[in-house]
C-alpha cells in the first residue's frame, strides 16, 4: 500500500488523505497540517511526511503506556517537522549532504528532511540517510519510508542512499566517535531521566552533571559529528536552555556549535497533538563554524500558529550567557525588567526554600494542633495575594522537637512563592505575602514553597505586598518565561531576579493591596517600570 502510494506521480487530495490517516492522526493534527501548508502544491511531500508520522502513531498505540514512557517514543507531528526541516536545510550546500536522525522512531524528521532539499529549485545531486533507532519494531516502516524516499529523489534525478541501523544510538560506534561525519542531524530524542551508573551515561560522561536526561546525552554526542558549515537541529524540553544540571551539556554543545536559532513553545500541550506530552518544548538549529552572531528567537502557542511564528534577532551575547554556565535568555520583546539595577540581595532580602521535607519530618508532623506545635504551610496553602490556612487536608502542624527545631524559622512578615507552577496556570509566578497569617512565634514551611525574608531587619506589610504584586506580574512572567527553561521556580532564578528598589515595592504595595485582580496588579507594575526605566538611576519612584 505504501509503495503504491509513493509510486504515484500525482497523489489523492485532501478529503482522500482525511480517510487514509483516520486511524493514525486526530482530526485537529490533521487540520493542523492543512491549515499551516494550505495553498501549497507540494502534496506529495506533505504526504510522505504523514505517511511517516501515521505509521508512527500506529505503532505506539500499540505499546503500553509505560512502555511508551520507557522507550521516550513521541512522534514529531508533521507541520514541526516541516518547520524544523526547512529552517535546518537553508544554508547547507554541496553536491553531496549526508542527514542523520539519531533517534528515528517511524522517519518523520528524516523524510522532512529530504523533502526540504527536494524543494528546493536546485537539489543536491545525492542525499545520503542515516536513520537510528532502538525500537525493532519499527524496521520494516523505516524500510518503506526509505523507499518512498527513493522514488521521490529518483523523480527529481537525485540518488539517495538510505541506511536503517537499529540498535542504541548513544552505544554505537558512530555516537562514540565524536568525528564530524554529517551535514544535517536532526531529531526528536526520548524524554527520560538516567541513573548515573547507566551505561549510556557512562559513555557520555563528559555531557553528565548530577541527574541525566537521556535527550541531553543525544544533543551533546551529536554536536561533535556536524561537519563545518552543517547544521544541528533538535526538539527537546526546554530545561536544558538553564537548568544547572545541563550545564555540561550546554557548554559542550556551545564549544562546537555557534547558535543560529531557537523557537519555544508557549503551550505545554498544543505541539504533541496526537500525545499526552506535558513539556514546555522548543526548536533549536545550530550551526558548526559559522560564528554566527545574531541568534534568531521565535515562538508560537504550538503547532496551529507555527505560520505566525513571532521572531526577533537577538545578538549571540545576549542570548548566551556564558558567564552564568551557559544559560539561554530568549527575549520575545524589548524593554522588561533587565533594565533594574536592583536584586533581592542588595536590598536586604534573602531566598531560601522551606526546610521542612516530608518525608524526612515525618515523625513529627501532625494533623491536629496540641500545646506543642506550631502550623506547618505547604504549596497548597499559598495563593496567589493570599494565604489559606487550614484546610483540613494534610498534617498541617508541626511538633515543636529538638529534632525538628531545626526545620522552624521565626514567625514574621515574608513572601511566600510556590515553587512549581500548576500546568493551567497562566502565570509562572504563585506569589503571596506572608503577613503573620497563623499563629505562634515559630512556623513550619514545606519543601515545595520559596521564601523572601528581610535580612537584618523587619520585612515591612506594604513591602511584602509590593514584592508580591511584582512578583506575580506580567513582566516578571516574560522574563522568567525568557531565562528559564522549566516551570519550578527555584531560589537561583529568584536571586537572580531583577528588582525595583525598596522605596518603590513600598508605595506599590500602598497602592495595589492583597485583593487586587491580577488585571490590576499588571497595570501597577507596568506604570511603575514606566517611572523605574526613565529614571537614570532605576530607582525610588517620585512621589506625590
Amino acid at each position: 500500500m505504501y509503495y503504491e502510494l509513493a509510486s504515484q506521480q500525482v497523489l489523492p487530495g485532501q478529503a482522500q488523505m482525511a480517510v487514509h490517516f483516520d486511524s493514525h492522526m486526530s482530526k485537529r493534527a490533521l487540520q493542523t497540517t492543512w491549515d499551516l501548508f494550505e495553498g501549497e502544491s507540494d502534496r506529495p511531500a506533505l504526504c510522505d511526511v504523514g505517511l511517516a508520522y501515521g505509521a508512527g502513531l500506529r505503532a505506539t498505540r500499540r505499546l503500553e503506556q509505560a512502555e511508551q514512557k520507557r522507550l521516550g517514543q513521541f512522534m514529531t507531528p508533521v507541520a514541526i517537522a516541516r518547520f524544523m526541516a526547512r529552517r535546518a536545510v537553508t544554508e547547507l550546500g554541496g553536491p553531496t549532504l549526508r542527514i542523520l536522525d539519531p533517534a528515528a522512531g517511524s522517519g518523520v524528521l528524516g523524510v522532512a528532511a529530504v523533502q526540504a532539499l527536494l524543494e528546493r529549485a536546485e537539489p543536491p545531486t545525492r542525499i545520503e540517510l542515516l536513520l537510528c533507532e532502538i525500537d525493532a519494531r519499527l524496521h520494516a516502516e523505516l524500510q518503506a519510508t526509505c523507499h518512498r524516499l527513493h522514488v521521490r529523489c529518483a523523480a527529481r534525478g537525485v540518488e539517495f542512499d538510505a541506511q536503517v541501523r537499529i540498535g542504541d544510538f548513544l552505544l554505537s560506534e558512530l555516537a562514540m566517535s565524536q568525528q564530524p561525519c554529517v551535514d544535517l542531524v536532526i531529531a526528536n530524542p526520548p524524554y527520560f531521566k538516567l541513573g548515573k551508573t547507566d551505561p549510556r551515561a557512562r559513555a557520555h560522561a563528559y555531557a553528565v552533571r548530577g541527574q541525566p536526561n537521556i535527550y541531553g546525552l543525544f544533543m551533546a554526542a551529536c554536536a561533535a559529528l556536524v561537519r563545518p558549515n552543517g547544521m544541528w537541529c533538535f526538539i527537546t524540553p526546554r530545561s536544558w536552555s538553564s537548568g544547572d544540571y545541563f550545564a555540561v551539556v550546554r557548554r559542550h554543545l556551545l564549544e562546537r556549535l555557534d547558535l543560529c536559532a531557537t523557537h519555544t513553545f508557549e503551550s505545554r500541550t498544543e505541539h504533541f497533538g496526537d500525545d499526552e506530552v506535558l513539556q514546555e518544548a522548543m526548536i533549536t538549529w545550530a550551526r558548526a563554524g559559522a560564528a554566527c552572531t545574531q541568534v534568531e528567537i521565535g515562538s508560537s502557542a504550538g503547532a496551529r500558529d507555527l505560520g505566525g511564528n513571532r521572531a526577533r534577532l537577538c545578538a549571540v551575547d545576549q542570548v548566551v550567557r556564558r558567564a552564568e554556565g551557559h544559560r539561554l535568555h530568549l527575549p520575545l520583546s524589548d524593554g522588561g525588567i533587565e533594565g533594574l539595577p536592583h536584586t533581592l540581595c542588595d536590598q536586604q532580602m534573602r531566598v531560601f526554600t522551606g526546610p521542612v521535607v516530608a518525608f524526612r519530618a515525618k515523625p513529627w508532623l501532625q494533623a491536629e494542633a496540641d500545646g506543642e506545635t506550631v502550623p506547618l504551610l505547604w504549596m497548597q496553602h499559598v495563593h496567589r495575594m493570599a494565604v489559606r490556612w487550614p484546610l483540613h487536608r494534610k498534617s498541617e502542624h508541626i511538633q515543636v522537637a529538638p529534632e525538628s527545631r531545626w526545620m522552624l524559622v521565626p514567625n514574621k512578615v515574608m513572601v511566600l512563592l510556590r515553587r512549581f507552577s500548576p500546568k493551567e496556570d497562566i502565570r509562572r509566578v504563585t506569589a503571596t505575602p506572608y503577613l503573620v497569617d497563623v499563629p505562634g512565634q515559630l512556623i513550619g514551611l514545606e519543601n515545595h514553597l520559596n521564601c523572601i525574608a528581610a535580612v537584618g531587619r523587619d520585612m515591612s506589610a506594604n513591602e511584602a505586598i509590593g514584592l508580591s504584586a511584582y512578583l506575580n506580574s506580567r513582566p516578571v512572567d516574560a522574563y522568567l518565561r525568557a531565562v528559564s527553561g522549566h516551570t519550578q521556580i527555584n531560589a537561583t532564578d529568584l536571586r537572580r531576579l531583577p528588582v525595583p528598589d525598596r522605596p518603590s515595592l513600598m508605595a506599590l504595595g500602598d497602592e495595589v493591596g492583597c485583593a487586587a485582580s491580577l488585571e490590576r496588579l499588571d497595570e501597577a507594575v507596568d506604570r511603575m517600570l514606566g517611572e523605574l526605566l526613565a529614571s537614570p538611576s532605576g530607582s525610588k519612584r517620585a512621589s506625590g
